[in-house]
């Protein structure tokens, strides 16, 4: 029984790096859906386009992704203080020394699937005091509603 019991113990104890490798997408499920929490969003429909207005703050442009893929707007940002040698530090306040750090790092991401009448080749986006605007044009209305006529042969 204990030969039994410890062989179970071999193949349950997996390597550290084999553990990590099938937790993956669960870990990556999580983190996602920690930075969809902290994205906020409010959209809204102009008579030509669509806004989508995301709270992102204390960010810099330049770690701030927009792009639009299969009709889906992705919108994602980091938040990482890094120093000169590439590590991550923590920002001190003037010099002081930190006694509580909560706010190093931040992800923040949202995905939305943007309407039939959406023109996916007009996409601004302006970042202002921690509040990022994506603007999408609609495409003309007689683009959208265009009818379509087939001419059928007649055997």
């Amino acid at each position: 029984m204990d030969t039994l019991a410890s062989d179970m113990q071999k193949v349950l104890n997996f390597p550290d790096q084999m553990e990590k490798m099938l937790h993956q997408p669960a870990r990556r499920y999580v983190k996602n859906a920690k930075a969809i929490f902290r994205t906020p969003a409010d959209i809204y429909e102009h008579p030509t386009f669509y806004s989508f207005v995301l709270d992102m703050p204390g960010l810099e442009a330049s770690n701030i992704k927009v792009k639009v893929e299969n009709g889906v707007l992705h919108v994602s940002g980091n938040k990482k203080k890094k120093n000169a040698g590439g590590e991550t530090t923590v920002e001190s306040n003037n010099g002081g020394k930190a006694i509580r750090i909560e706010r190093r790092r931040a992800r923040y991401m949202r995905k939305f699937t943007l309407p039939n009448d959406a023109n996916q080749q007009e996409v601004k986006a302006v970042y202002k005091d921690g509040v990022l605007t994506v603007n999408v044009a609609k495409k003309p209305l007689e683009e959208t509603n265009k009818p379509k006529s087939v001419t059928i042969p007649i055997s």
